[in-house]
Parts: structure tokens; sequence; C-alpha cells
């Protein structure tokens, strides 16, 4: 996902590891096929920032990298 440019939708594939912070998120709502949208990133591998529905979420760069996506 720290690939993924601003502004530019993708769909939650999976996640890379099972665990219970990829839990919290599935409690969030960052489910397999929810829509999200990079709405801002920080320099130097900072934190990201997603939309997702009327939801925001602000992840580390390396808590971002246990999302799989697929660019639309």
């Amino acid at each position: 996902m720290n690939n993924l440019p601003v502004g530019a939708p993708a769909r939650i594939v999976g996640y890379q590891v099972h665990n219970s912070f990829t839990e919290r998120l599935r409690e969030l709502g960052l489910t397999v096929g929810t829509m999200i949208t990079v709405t801002r990133k920080a320099p130097f591998n900072g934190p990201i920032e997603l939309r997702y529905g009327r939801s925001h979420l602000v992840l580390r760069a390396e808590e971002t990298d246990m999302i799989s996506v697929e660019c639309m």
C-alpha cells in the first residue's frame, strides 16, 4: 500500500499477517473488499492517512505493509 499515490482508489484483498492489530483493523471496518483512498502521506516513510466510507484512519507505514490491496 505504500506505493499507492495520493488520491488513488484501491480495494483491500487481504492481510499479510493475522494478529491482534489486523483484527482491530477489521473491527474498524477495513475488511476484505473495502474501498480505500490514500488521502495524505508524510515524507520519509511517515504515516499514511486512509479514507474509507466516511472514516479516516492514520497508520504507520509498517502497519500499512500488512494490508494487501489492488489498485482500481
